[in-house]
């Protein structure tokens, strides 16, 4: 693969978890961004140190290349949720958790 053939980082979702918060899901959807993104082959660097601890949305951030991203963790993809509250099985749209990232364009 080359470097032009790769998916942008911002393009990466990871699919963790359900359609609620769970703060288990959001430190492995992190691993799991991560994970993606080296295996599309970008070179990342986990800043372990850089997290916004009162925002649980915001998972942290890497060094993709030169350029930092921030890791987010909120209802970002679509799911089919099944529902029998009604006695009859039905199917309906719904977001679920997702990691995904946000490059930094300020100076930190």
């Amino acid at each position: 693969m080359t470097k032009d053939e790769r998916v942008d980082p911002v393009q990466i979702f990871a699919r963790v978890g359900g359609v609620t918060y769970r703060a288990m899901d959001a430190s492995r959807a992190f691993e799991v961004w991560v994970h993606l993104a080296r295996s599309a082959g970008w070179d990342v660097v986990e800043l372990p140190a850089d997290r916004k601890v009162d925002d649980p949305e915001d998972l942290g951030a890497v060094m993709v290349e030169g350029i930092k991203y921030r890791i987010h963790y909120s209802p970002r993809m679509r799911r089919l949720l099944a529902d029998d509250s009604t006695g009859r099985l039905s199917y309906k749209d719904a977001l679920g958790f997702a990691a995904w990232a946000e490059p930094t364009l300020s100076v930190d």
